[in-house]
């Protein structure tokens, strides 16, 4: 159950990481459904100022992204739960918040975390996190996470800060996107259900650089719906917000288990953050 809340979690930020990856190939993509636009009859202004299509958004976005050196994410993440074996239930609510600074090449993150689960004591953890090491503070003791762990873990990491291709998950359900504007902000949504969650939740793996027992464990879930809402500033085409929505279920072990998941990220400080040092005491809990 631990293993599986954790994944979901991961797989939820790697939704919002793909914001400041690598550049991608956008020559073969295929405009959204339900944001079909027509020139005829509009003036030049309201051709200069209509909603861009998808691949043009992915188009401009990783232009802008390209030379992205740094940034700062902050999440929170609320997950109802509820387990049923035999005729026996549980309820249980986790509420997580992350703030991470991330400077890409070479990678250093530092980020803070603070996990509250209904009837525990509040958990705060703290890491950093190096292209080879973590180090972890919970309360005031500081670890070196050991090597057979790390490797995996960075992985995964660094997977999701550079896919192969940001925002392809959009075009792999391009019928149920539509674009919008909010303010100062594009903003692509897309509601999902069907088949077309399996896919999505596929997609969001492979850029999250999951492990077999990752893919054998999303097999056995039943995502009901997903619902996505990435934001884009105008002006420069940086990412600004992510709300992600998911509703799932599965069986384990005799066990039912269903979720209702809801995150929602911001970024900010664009190449603002400049150095991350880590302290004495993280390294000296290495020796």
């Amino acid at each position: 159950m631990k293993k599986w809340t954790t994944l979901i979690i991961g797989a939820l930020l790697a939704v919002s990481m793909t914001a400041c990856g690598s550049d991608a190939d956008n020559s073969t993509a295929t405009p959204p459904a339900g944001n079909e636009t027509s020139n005829e009859g509009n003036t030049t202004a309201e051709q200069e100022t209509k909603i861009p299509t998808l691949d043009e958004l992915i188009e401009k976005t990783n232009a802008a992204t390209k030379d992205m050196k740094s940034f700062t994410t902050e999440a929170n993440i609320d997950q109802n739960l509820k387990m049923v074996a035999g005729e026996q239930s549980q309820d249980q609510q986790v509420k997580t918040s992350l703030k991470m600074d991330i400077i890409k090449d070479p990678m250093m993150i530092y980020q803070e975390m603070k996990m509250e689960m209904s009837g525990q004591e509040a958990q705060n953890v703290k890491q950093y996190i190096t292209s080879d090491k973590i180090y972890s503070q919970v309360g005031q003791q500081w670890v070196k996470i050991p090597d057979e762990q790390t490797k995996p873990l960075i992985e995964q990491m660094q997977a999701s800060m550079n896919p192969e291709g940001e925002l392809e998950q959009f075009k792999k359900i391009a019928e149920d996107t539509k674009i919008t504007e909010e303010g100062d902000n594009y903003v692509i949504n897309a509601d999902v259900s069907g088949d077309n969650v399996k896919e999505l939740a596929k997609a969001v793996m492979e850029q999250n650089g999951s492990d077999a027992q990752t893919q054998a464990m999303l097999d056995q879930m039943n995502i009901t719906s997903m619902k996505m809402k990435y934001m884009i500033n105008k002006e420069t085409y940086l990412p600004a917000s992510t709300d992600v929505n998911m509703v799932m279920n599965m069986e384990q072990e005799g066990q039912k288990i269903s979720m209702d998941m809801k995150m929602t990220s911001t970024f900010s400080n664009h190449n603002g953050v400049k150095e991350i040092k880590i302290p004495q005491e993280a390294l000296d809990s290495a020796k």
